[in-house]
This record gives structure tokens, sequence and C-alpha cells, in this order.
């Protein structure tokens, strides 16, 4: 019982088998006969196989300058964040600077305060000790 739609394939496989005895038959399927007048299309085959490729082509240059885009883009980044990290540097430096004790006494001094001599504890008792 074989399938209705490869029944003709087995009928043609059969038929060959027996007209060719011995011969081991390797093909399912006959050769493609051209009729007369008939002429297989070569150059619609070829240019065919040529938009395949030129669209394969440009679609692996689509994808090859979106990945380097991504790459400038991830490049110019990092610049960037080189750029804030030396100035986030200089300015915890700068403020490193301004809040030692020199500079601070330097800068009260200039806006006129004047250190203290004799320094005063609080006692929590309540008492004032000198």
């Amino acid at each position: 019982m074989a399938i209705p739609l490869l029944s003709p394939t087995i009928a043609r496989s059969r038929a060959a088998v027996i007209n060719r005895g011995t011969k081991v038959v390797l093909r399912l399927v006959p050769e493609l006969k051209v009729e007369a007048g008939e002429q297989v299309q070569l150059r619609a085959f070829l240019t065919v196989l040529g938009a395949i490729f030129t669209a394969s082509l440009i679609a692996l240059l689509f994808i090859n300058t979106s990945l380097n885009q991504d790459a400038f883009t991830l490049s110019h980044l990092k610049h960037q964040m080189n750029i804030v990290n030396d100035q986030r540097d200089s300015i915890l430096r700068e403020a490193a600077v301004k809040s030692s004790p020199d500079t601070l006494s330097v800068a009260a001094t200039k806006l006129g305060m004047i250190p203290n001599t004799v320094p005063t504890f609080i006692n929590l008792s309540g008492s004032i000790q000198k």
C-alpha cells in the first residue's frame, strides 16, 4: 500500500528497475528533459542568485555598520565618563584642601573671628569649669 502522493514516483522507480535489470537505480525522480522549443532560463536563474547575493551583502553591511556605530557610541561615552571622573576627583581634592584645619583657621581670621585661648568645658551636672 503506497501513499497516493508518492505512487507515481514509486511506479516510475519500479518501471526503471524492471527496464534496467541489475543496474542500481539511484534516482526516484526522473531527469529534467527539455521539450523541443523550450529552453531552461539560465540567465533568470543567475539573476535570482545575484539578487540574493546582493541582498545578503547589503544586509551584512547594514549589520556591520550598526555594530560599529554602537562601538563608536560606547567609546564616546567612556571618554565622557573619564572626563566626569576627573572633574569629580578635582572637586574632592579642592574640598579636602579647603576643609583642612589650617585653611579653615585662615578663612575664619579673614572673617574677623578670633581664636579661643581659654577653652571652657560644660559639666553635665550644670556647673561650668575652667
